[in-house]
């Protein structure tokens, strides 16, 4: 008798599936903590091999990290976007526009100072006509990012033109070996962490993107919290503009186009999800940073092409985004209520 009940209980055990299995798997608190980390070590182990040993040199480490700076700051500033559930892929040619917009003041008056203030200015500016459009106007957000896209890269095309605007040279390196851009970023993401952290703005974002719906009805203003994301959003990406700018001297016509897909990457390999919600953290932004900026130098390095890079970023990006999509089976969708 025992022999036959236990028989029939093993027959009842549910067998799970590879989507359950990955979704166990992802659904581990420490997943996402631990993931981000083993790419970018795995990374640079495998390039460390390819080249034998050149990946990791001083000098190749100390570009990679000045490469991802730019990066980083924009996918910390537009984590506070993405945390809401809003995909906005617009950054990089806010960006542009930034940088092209200080460039020219400083041609007009060769103050480095006021080319940084109106650079960060210009930045949170135009992240608040996205937030209006957006918010105020009720557009969906991709396709805010959309019209950014082609208006943004548009106006900084016209600034610019043919040629590209310069800035000191000498003026520019100063900056860049100097301790500016370390303590800049360092208070940047400090300030990111503290209200993502510790305060309620954060915590409402976060519910926001849980579920719009049930925040609303919590009482949280969604309106006011979404504003001081775009504004945070805003002066990330101004600031980015300010390191372009210091990281090359001048500034054409094309710059920060296709950056914006680089900050979603970014992102998702931090090891947050662009949907949003309960998961989201502050610093993933960086650490994916580090990961794109590695990829990209490693396969440099070992003469994978430009355009086949480009291939191979999409390939991981949709991949990743696959993965951290929500399943109707497991989460609440954010129109479900």
């Amino acid at each position: 008798m025992k022999k036959i009940i236990s028989s029939s209980q093993n027959d009842r055990k549910v067998k799970l599936k590879f989507n359950d299995m990955l979704d166990i798997v992802k659904n581990q608190r420490m997943f996402s903590l631990f993931f981000p980390f083993a790419m970018l070590l795995l990374i640079i182990a495998l390039f460390s091999i390819l080249t034998k040993g050149s990946f990791c040199t001083a000098g190749v480490m100390k570009s990679i990290f000045n490469q991802s700076m730019i990066i980083g700051t924009l996918a910390i500033g537009m984590t506070f976007i993405f945390t809401t559930g809003d995909v906005d892929f617009s950054a990089g040619n806010v960006m542009g526009l930034a940088a092209a917009v200080g460039a020219l003041v400083y041609q007009n008056g060769q103050n480095i100072v006021t080319t940084i203030c109106v650079t960060i200015v210009m930045g949170i500016l135009l992240m608040l006509c996205n937030y209006t459009l957006s918010v105020v106007l009720h557009i969906r957000s991709a396709m805010v990012a959309i019209i950014g896209l082609t208006l943004y890269a548009s106006i900084t095309q016209q600034i610019v033109g043919a040629g590209t605007l310069r800035i000191d040279y000498n003026l520019c390196r100063n900056l860049e070996s100097g301790a500016f851009r370390y303590i800049s970023f360092m208070l940047f993401f400090g300030l990111c962490l503290l209200v993502y952290y510790w305060t309620p703005i954060g915590r409402q974002l976060r519910f926001i993107g849980g579920n719009v719906e049930c925040a609303r009805q919590a009482g949280i203003n969604i309106t006011k919290a979404r504003c001081i994301g775009f504004l945070l959003a805003g002066l990330g990406i101004g600031l980015a503009g300010v390191y372009q700018i210091i990281r090359t001297g001048s500034v054409s016509s094309s710059v920060g186009n296709g950056m914006g897909m680089d900050v979603m990457l970014a992102t998702v390999l931090g090891g947050m999800s662009i949907f949003g919600g309960a998961k989201s953290n502050a610093y993933s932004g960086f650490t994916g940073a580090l990961t794109i900026c590695a990829l990209n130098q490693g396969l440099l390095m070992v003469g994978v092409p430009s355009t086949v890079i480009q291939g191979v970023r999409g390939v991981i990006f949709l991949l990743l985004v696959v993965l951290n999509s929500e399943r109707a089976a497991t989460l609440p969708s954010r129109q479900q209520f």
